[in-house]
């Protein structure tokens, strides 16, 4: 409802995609964080309790538990931390496409001094075909990239098609749900995905600083 939100404009709102107008119930979150830090002036053990509380909501909207959450501070910083973590020694194909938020595919390239080597598929007319993850899936494919919906142009995929695709080839895949995370139904276990980052400042209803 409309009524649910803090927006002082004539028209609608319609950029939700980059940043989700004021929703009126977070303003006495911040006031009681603001009240926390005069009150306590460092109070982790509070703190440490919403962190597993958010942690709890969102295993819920994609069907995981809270043990398989883990809060970053943005999406890139947490896809960072994982392709860290990847040994690019037995396979080291990372497929991804040019509907993928920028800095995804920075991340990759950078991990060439690593042994990597970024695969990218170039959209057709602003689409992507389950046969073009097909085609480049590989012996030597280690991560396979999939952003549910791009920024670019709204285009959806099906994850669990291309979830599919991944594990035939041995791979793993890593998925973006920045832009559907709130609006649109996610489930890690039924579409078989590996890896999901998201964040609170579009259709979480949120601010930026968490993923």
């Amino acid at each position: 409802m409309s009524t649910d939100f803090n927006i002082e404009t004539n028209g609608i709102y319609l950029a939700a995609c980059s940043h989700a107008p004021f929703y009126k119930q977070m303003r006495s979150s911040l006031r009681r964080y603001e009240d926390d830090l005069i009150e306590f002036g460092n109070p982790w053990d509070l703190w440490a309790v919403k962190v597993n509380e958010a942690k709890d909501l969102f295993a819920k909207i994609i069907n995981a538990t809270r043990e398989e959450i883990c809060p970053n501070f943005s999406v890139s910083s947490a896809f960072g931390s994982l392709l860290s973590s990847l040994a690019y020694s037995d396979r080291n194909e990372i497929i991804t496409s040019d509907l993928e938020y920028p800095t995804t595919n920075h991340l990759i390239l950078a991990q060439n001094k690593y042994g990597a080597k970024q695969v990218l598929l170039r959209n057709r007319n602003y689409r992507l075909t389950k046969e073009q993850y097909i085609s480049a899936a590989g012996k030597q494919t280690k991560l396979l990239t999939a952003i549910h919906v791009s920024s670019l142009n709204g285009f959806m995929q099906d994850l669990h098609t291309i979830g599919e695709i991944a594990r035939n080839a041995g791979a793993r895949i890593y998925v973006d749900a920045y832009q559907s995370a709130g609006n649109t139904p996610i489930d890690v276990r039924k579409d078989d995905v590996d890896y999901l980052t998201a964040g609170t400042l579009k259709y979480l209803l949120g601010l930026p600083g968490l993923a």
